[in-house]
């Protein structure tokens, strides 16, 4: 149920519509430096799902493709997913839907890395910006509210898939302080 409940933050309060996770078309984005500057620059995260923080990527990106349409199979939602996390964002996707409301924009990701891990699973922290994110109705008005949080602190459960040898979002814990 997180999930429905993100898209009541997003629209309601300022989380994140979707986890939004069920949001739209993604980039990435990353802090790089110019080519002048003495810091190395950050790569842009990947969707690489042989990594915990790829899968992280892959889910949100996923995410964002799905909230920018009425159409899709959402069982799509189980080559980046698994359990808690499929099921909220099924749920946050048939939300939308049900009130043909569709994300714009893309899903920002600044300081995405694992926090622990195992063998079969890890703790992916990552600061996710909605603020090139929106939410429209049938008729192309926004229903955000004005005030919602444009960065939150989002913590990701992923599980490892040793028989398909990839990374899968199985949990998310949204809504987190402003980052």
């Amino acid at each position: 149920m997180s999930g429905a409940v993100a898209v009541l933050l997003l629209v309601g309060c300022g989380g994140d519509g979707g986890d939004t996770e069920g949001s739209s078309t993604t980039s990435s984005s990353s802090t790089t430096s110019s080519p002048t500057s003495s810091e190395p620059s950050t790569p842009a995260p990947t969707a690489d799902q042989s990594t915990s923080t790829g899968a992280v990527v892959a889910f949100i990106e996923m995410s964002d493709e799905m909230g920018g349409s009425f159409t899709g199979d959402l069982s799509d939602l189980s080559n980046v997913s698994r359990g808690e996390a499929r099921e909220d964002k099924v749920e946050t996707l048939k939300i939308y839907r049900s009130k043909q409301w569709r994300s714009t924009g893309s899903t920002g990701l600044d300081d995405l890395r694992e926090t622990s891990s195992s063998k079969d699973g890890a703790k992916v922290s990552v600061c996710v910006d909605y603020s090139d994110v929106d939410i429209l109705d049938a008729k192309g008005r926004s229903v955000v509210n004005d005030d919602r949080q444009e960065r939150v602190l989002h913590q990701y459960t992923v599980v490892h898939d040793e028989q398909a040898d990839k990374w899968f979002v199985s949990a998310l814990k949204d809504g987190g302080p402003t980052c």
